[in-house]
């Protein structure tokens, strides 16, 4: 009886340990496989090894690491340095590719060498008050990192700063392109502006009821008012320093305003809590020592706040940002500090989406649109033309005065100027230079589009000559540390494209992406129902 009792405890025990094993191995999110049931569950397959969520998470910390330690140009070459986004899969694969080139080409930074890059790097030199407990608790803790990581990560940046070493050499930029790029940055322009200004056209412009309704019934759909939010927010007024206070006496108070703001600020952005109880709390709390004021504002659109938010276009982009949206985690500002060192904390209570606009609401918004397209027009008309016979007419030999009659343009003589110092007091400086730098002597440039559809302008250049400087030489030197640079870059961003190209490296889905999209199309549908109660 006993020994088929332990037979059968045995076998129990036998199909226990393979059933957890089997859990193990199908649902961990780490690849045991090697990828070869499939890409489920993969984020990024590198090397044709599949990363999990899990794998990919981890690694995409480091980026944040290295951006808190400044490591600026490492993290964002590994990034790609084109994207404009927050997701970090380009990273995770170009780290897996760092390391695994690394490893064939045998650099293998020490742990001493690790450390003391991590002591140098520019977040030591800028915050000399950080030490081990910041990095650990405000650093690496919060991402799930710890030092042996911050160590690993100084070794992949000394990692890619040898590869870059080992390609640049024997790639230096060559003397007579340092020659050219002095030449052409310090050689001075003699030359004149002609200028086309959209608003000089537009008295030109008459709009007819009938245009008002063609385009009114070829965009309605488009014709919508401006979205309205509404916020409730919380003042914080500093305590007043009184002139027997001391210095110190007036930091720490300083300092103590500050923090109770952010205690407050906690309270407040607490999930579910009640903004309004909340803040009233804290107003009647009567050890607050500043004061406390809870406000409301109505329903008002970006470009029409109220007065008390006027000019403030910084706080009014964040207010209405795609970010912000009446979601846990999304409806209140951090503390938002004025010129007068008062603070306030926002939370958007009502949303009103836009709405279609009939076409007496709408009349005012196409006239602009309309104005603009046809003055647009007509100035876009008239500098092509202008330039086209201020060509013809100095090929064919006419003196510049003659060619300015025939075009019926004004010259305006500009201070001899250069790439590398622009004529002063010149709106768009930029702009002429750049047109001056592609134009011949005794030759008129194409014409430039000027920012925000404000018109063209062009360039005459009547003389190029090249002053002698006595900093030639230092400005040489500078342009080949500067070239060197850019030499440095390209060549390891050339060679790191076929690393990347040889690991095969694919992406299943993003990593760490803002993912408002989706966030965005809960909080428009929970937002209209309040917006309207």
């Amino acid at each position: 009886m006993l020994s088929h009792f332990l037979k059968a405890k045995t076998f129990v025990l036998f199909v226990l340990i393979l059933l957890f094993a089997g859990l193990a191995y199908f649902s961990s999110d780490f690849d045991f496989r090697q990828g070869k049931l499939g890409d489920a569950n993969c984020v990024v397959r590198v090397y044709g090894k599949c990363y999990r969520q899990k794998e990919t998470d981890r690694l995409s910390q480091f980026f944040w690491v290295a951006n808190d330690l400044l490591w600026i140009d490492f993290s964002r070459s590994l990034f790609d340095e084109a994207r404009q986004d927050r997701d970090t899969t380009n990273f995770v694969m170009s780290l897996i590719i760092l390391r695994r080139e690394a490893e064939k080409l045998g650099i293998h930074p020490t742990d001493e060498e690790a450390k003391q890059a991590i002591r140098t790097s520019p977040l030591f030199q800028f915050q000399t008050w950080i030490d081990d407990d910041v990095l650990k608790n405000r650093i690496l803790g919060p991402r799930g990192l710890g030092m042996a990581d911050l160590v690993q990560l100084a070794k992949d940046y000394l990692c890619w700063q040898r590869m870059h070493d080992l390609l640049e050499a024997g790639n230096q930029p060559v003397a007579i392109e340092i020659d050219k790029t002095y030449l052409r940055d310090n050689q001075q322009y003699q030359a004149s502006l002609i200028e086309f200004n959209r608003s000089d056209f537009v008295d030109k412009v008459k709009i007819d009821d009938a245009a008002i309704q063609k385009y009114y019934d070829e965009n309605k759909e488009t014709l919508l008012s401006d979205e309205k939010r509404a916020f409730q927010y919380a003042r914080f007024t500093p305590p007043a320093e009184t002139a027997e206070m001391t210095n110190e006496q007036k930091a720490r108070q300083r300092l103590d305003y500050d923090r109770k703001v952010n205690v407050i600020y906690a309270d407040l952005s607490e999930e579910g809590a009640d903004f309004a109880a909340v803040a009233g709390k804290h107003v009647a709390d009567k050890g607050n020592a500043f004061k406390i004021e809870l406000k409301e504002t109505g329903l008002f659109a970006e470009v029409s706040p109220p007065e008390d938010l006027a000019k403030k276009d910084e706080l009014l982009g964040d207010l209405f940002s795609a970010a912000m949206a009446p979601l846990p985690g999304r409806s209140v500002t951090v503390p938002v500090k004025e010129e007068d060192g008062s603070y306030r904390i926002f939370k958007l209570t009502r949303v009103r989406k836009p709405e279609p606009l009939s076409l007496e609401a709408a009349k005012e918004q196409i006239k602009k649109a309309l104005t603009a397209r046809e003055s647009n027009r007509l100035v876009t008309e008239a500098a092509n033309d202008a330039q086209a016979k201020l060509t013809e007419a100095l090929e064919s030999g006419k003196p510049i005065a003659d060619a300015v009659k025939a075009a019926g343009v004004t010259l305006k003589p500009l201070t001899p100027f250069s790439k590398s110092e622009p004529p002063k007091e010149t709106p768009n400086a930029d702009l002429v230079v750049a047109a001056a730098l592609e134009t011949a002597p005794k030759a008129v440039s194409p014409a430039k589009p000027k920012p925000l559809g404000e018109g063209y302008l062009m360039v005459y250049v009547d003389g190029i000559v090249l002053v002698e400087s006595k900093d030639e030489d230092a400005r040489k030197d500078s342009l080949k540390l500067s070239a060197s640079g850019d030499y440095r870059r390209a060549i390891f961003n050339a060679w790191f494209a076929r690393r990347k190209a040889e690991s095969g490296a694919q992406r299943m889905g993003p990593i760490g992406a803002d993912d408002l999209k989706s966030g965005d199309e809960e909080g428009n549908k929970e937002a209209e129902t309040p917006a309207e109660s």
